[in-house]
């Protein structure tokens, strides 16, 4: 299936963060696919909404929110749009930087830590992507970290350039700026600061180089690390051709 996009950003009623992975040029000169999609959370989702991905062919949605995310915003059914939902949660107990207690220590330390511990999440999203048709949309609550983890892996297994990686990451912050106004009185009731709170909304490229250099450090690249946590070859294979 060939899906065709003006722009990268896709319009989903209402979801926040949306966008395909498709166009970023690849070393062996081709260009990455529009079938796999990021996203923040589709609690929102309208009917329309639903509708919408069932229109750019989405088939099924990896959630990699944890189960009390899941309850507390729950996705409304997409059964009878023929979309099925995978949970793969990448932490179960709040391991999120807002429920970090002490100093936060900055995304390249959170990711690496997703990376290390929510192996089994990321796993499900590759095998997913490896073994069913139809376009694979993932997602998080904001779309940014758990997320953004996984778009890179996806990117780099694909043969696009870091910089681009990098590019992919920081949009974040500027396709969440309408979904700040409903989620900082919610971090507000948390006890979560303002300063805080600004922190946990960036994307800076600096914490994606630093993602990088150490998955290039502990497992050579993206294929080191999926090879490290259970993917066999044949679905490593499969999804660096999708």
């Amino acid at each position: 299936m060939v899906i065709a996009f003006a722009t990268r950003d896709i319009d989903i009623e209402i979801a926040f963060n949306v966008r395909h992975l498709g166009g970023y040029s690849t070393r062996n000169g081709k260009e990455s696919s529009h079938e796999l999609i990021r996203s923040a959370s589709l609690h929102r989702l309208t009917h329309t909404g639903v509708g919408n991905l069932r229109e750019i062919g989405v088939s099924t949605v990896v959630d990699f929110r944890s189960s009390a995310e899941r309850e507390r915003e729950a996705t409304p059914d997409l059964r009878y749009a023929g979309i099925d939902v995978v949970h793969a949660p990448v932490f179960e107990e709040d391991a999120s930087p807002v429920g970090l207690s002490e100093e936060f220590p900055g995304f390249a330390k959170v990711y690496e830590h997703f990376l290390e511990e929510g192996a089994r999440a990321y796993r499900t999203l590759f095998e997913t992507v490896a073994r069913r048709e139809g376009a694979v949309l993932f997602h998080c609550a904001a779309g940014k970290d758990r997320t953004g983890v996984a778009a890179a892996l996806l990117l780099q297994l694909a043969g696009v350039g870091n910089a681009d990686i990098i590019e992919d990451y920081t949009r974040s912050a500027e396709l969440l700026r309408p979904w700040r106004s409903g989620w900082e009185p919610k971090m507000a009731e948390r006890g979560v600061s303002e300063e805080r709170a600004e922190q946990l909304m960036a994307s800076n490229a600096e914490d994606m180089a630093a993602t990088l250099a150490f998955i290039g450090m502990r497992w050579g690249d993206a294929e080191g690390y999926l090879e490290s946590i259970g993917l066999s070859r044949a679905d490593i294979s499969a999804v660096r051709a999708r």
